[in-house]
């Protein structure tokens, strides 16, 4: 079973579960080309290392760039196709989810995790005053970003539990928004009904928008 798969200019190389590797240079990959491709004899090995992969020579191959986005040659990433450059495709999953802990999300929406909230005995410390701003700059940024998203007709959904369960068509994603999805820290995350949930930068200007309303048609 596919793993990963890598297609550029140069050629195709499809990493499969068992850590076998298979490549062609300037393979066709029209049609069922995967069922072709694993006709091919073994070209190496390698081996999973969560958000990047390392072969035989001992080179890593990383499957995101420095914001946490999918570098256009994989097709494929953990089993998955991408549809979709933030597509949530590494994650840590909670250990024992259950419908007390994790938000159950099957319908469209924009969810904005609420911060963590700390108490300072000297609120006029330099680590109040750091946190303060932040959460001036949350509640700011927060805000429009909501403004925007209700102009695409996507409502936010008040999460009141730790872990988030999205329902696509393949399968359910459980997921803790306060860890590392793809490399980063995210913090917003966009779902739209059966599609793997994507994860969404704070700062409206920092959006592809163009991309956002793609990912939101049926």
């Amino acid at each position: 079973m596919v793993q990963h798969l890598y297609i550029a200019n140069g050629g195709t190389i499809m990493y499969l579960k068992n850590g076998e590797v298979k490549n062609q240079a300037r393979f066709d990959t029209d049609g069922d080309f995967v069922t072709e491709m694993m006709k091919l004899p073994t070209s190496g090995k390698f081996k999973d290392f969560g958000d990047y992969l390392i072969d035989e020579t001992q080179t890593k191959e990383y499957f995101f760039d420095e914001q946490g986005k999918i570098y256009g040659s994989w097709k494929i990433l953990k089993g998955k196709n991408i549809l979709h450059p933030q597509q949530i495709v590494s994650y840590a999953a909670p250990k024992n989810p259950d419908s007390n802990n994790t938000e159950e999300i099957s319908k469209s929406c924009l969810i904005i995790p609420m911060p963590e909230t700390k108490a300072f005995k000297d609120e006029n410390s330099p680590e109040a005053d750091v946190y303060f701003t932040a959460m001036d700059d949350w509640n700011w940024y927060s805000a429009h970003l909501r403004e925007e998203f209700e102009k695409l007709g996507v409502k936010e959904l008040n999460v009141k539990k730790p872990y988030l369960s999205f329902k696509t068509a393949a399968e359910r994603i459980i997921l803790d928004p306060r860890k590392n999805v793809n490399g980063i820290k995210a913090y917003a995350f966009l779902y739209k009904e059966n599609k793997p949930p994507i994860w969404i930068n704070l700062i409206p200007d920092d959006n592809d928008w163009d991309a956002i309303k793609d990912y939101l048609r049926d």
